[in-house]
């Protein structure tokens, strides 16, 4: 009898906790939130400059954007522990400098969680003609370049599971242009699309 009383208040504890668990994260007012899995939300940043939010679940941790507060425009990339709030700097410098000779992160585009959830991508400034899309160790802040683009998202099931789509700035046929393209980890061009639209016709039939 005390043996599935135990279990009987074990499963209503494990209840508890379960319904608890967050659901997803949002930005509200330039801040960061939680909402939970019973309804409820938790506010996680308080500055009114955060954004762009990514939950990693098991880390149990909130990635997210944050502009500088002090009248400047360049960015930061940390994350908050959803439990107690405690902040983290990711990074706040390129690990290249840019067109304009500095290495202050002014952009963060299309910021995607790596399918592996050990980094994250985005696309950045580096060109005069062109951004760049990196990738940035979560755990040590540690910048790889991958390729040119302005836009791009990985491709995660089916034959190409682990590529990219991605618009690039480059010079072909319509001269100075956004084109279109499957991208390996690496650069490599392993299809071309006529424009944007044949690339996401393409990313529908993916299986």
């Amino acid at each position: 009898m005390k043996h599935l009383l135990t279990i009987f208040l074990l499963t209503i504890i494990w209840s508890s906790c379960s319904n608890k668990k967050p659901a997803k994260t949002f930005e509200r007012d330039k801040n960061i939130y939680i909402a939970m899995t019973d309804g409820k939300e938790k506010q996680l940043t308080f500055n009114q400059t955060d954004s762009d939010p990514i939950f990693i679940a098991d880390k149990d941790y909130v990635v997210f954007v944050r502009s500088q507060s002090m009248g400047g425009n360049n960015k930061k990339i940390m994350h908050v522990n959803a439990n107690d709030l405690s902040e983290i700097l990711i990074t706040d410098q390129k690990s290249y400098k840019d067109s304009e000779g500095g290495n202050e992160i002014f952009s963060v585009r299309h910021l995607t969680l790596s399918l592996d959830k050990k980094s994250i991508l985005f696309v950045t400034e580096k060109y005069v003609t062109g951004s760049q899309m990196v990738k940035v160790n979560l755990d040590n802040g540690e910048w790889t370049e991958m390729f040119t683009a302005e836009i791009f998202e990985i491709i995660d099931k089916g034959e190409y599971k682990g590529y990219f789509l991605a618009g690039q700035s480059d010079i072909e046929d319509r001269g100075r242009d956004v084109y279109y393209r499957l991208l390996n980890d690496s650069g490599r061009i392993i299809k071309k699309f006529s424009d944007e639209e044949s690339m996401r016709t393409f990313k529908a039939g993916l299986k």
